[in-house]
């Protein structure tokens, strides 16, 4: 257990030097989510001072998140095999601990996604949040689920011939179901209308999510 879990630390040790030293998935998600959030805002205003439109906003806040993401994230695995680096991390690291360490990264820079742009989307957008605890913990399950599947679904992408919109056509069918529930989830904490279902279905499904990505994983890593 010690030993997988210094392979897992090392890999998400890893990714992280790779990133601060190129900066690619960060200046991806960050540019690409400010960039949709201010086309957003210039074109609907404070939508968010009117009760009738607000229902509208955590829809437009869950697409910006998922297509940054969907900028950034498949870099996980087609990095390592562009650069020559997936032969030796196979030999050096078991799959589960690839894959968690990868997740972790994953779900690291959406949590800082979500705190950077989350507040610019608030005020932007003049969005009264009426459930604080509950908005953030719809934004916690809903980035569990996006850096889990992101990560498998980048996996699979990184051994195709043709991997630019692969990724979307992957995510499309395994990360819609998680959106509609975090959506439901964001939109009952904005409202301030019980969400307790809601956030026990995003969690339950990140952990399918999970549990199955573990069992396939190894069979998309080791082709």
């Amino acid at each position: 257990m010690l030993s997988w879990l210094a392979e897992t630390l090392a890999v998400l040790a890893k990714e992280w030097r790779c990133e601060l030293r190129t900066r690619y998935a960060l200046s991806t998600v960050g540019l690409f989510a400010l960039s949709t959030l201010f086309m957003v805002s210039l074109s609907l205003g404070p939508m968010g001072s009117s009760s009738e439109l607000r229902p509208v906003l955590p829809v437009f806040l869950w697409v910006i998140l998922l297509f940054a993401a969907s900028a950034g994230l498949p870099r996980a695995f087609v990095h390592e095999e562009e650069s020559g680096t997936a032969d030796p991390l196979r030999l050096s690291a078991t799959p589960s601990a690839v894959f968690c360490g990868k997740a972790l990264y994953n779900l690291s820079l959406l949590l800082l996604l979500e705190a950077f742009i989350t507040p610019f989307f608030i005020g932007m957008l003049a969005l009264p949040i009426a459930s604080p605890v509950n908005f953030a913990i719809a934004l916690l399950a809903g980035g569990i689920g996006l850096a889990v599947g992101s990560t498998l679904i980048a996996a699979m992408v990184a051994q195709a011939q043709v991997r630019g919109p692969l990724f979307a056509v992957l995510a499309f069918p395994i990360l819609l179901p998680l959106l509609k529930i975090v959506v439901d989830a964001s939109l009952g904490a904005v409202l301030g209308s019980p969400v307790d279902m809601a956030l026990a279905l995003a969690f339950l499904y990140d952990s399918m999510v999970t549990v199955a990505s573990l069992m396939l994983f190894p069979v998309v890593w080791n082709p």
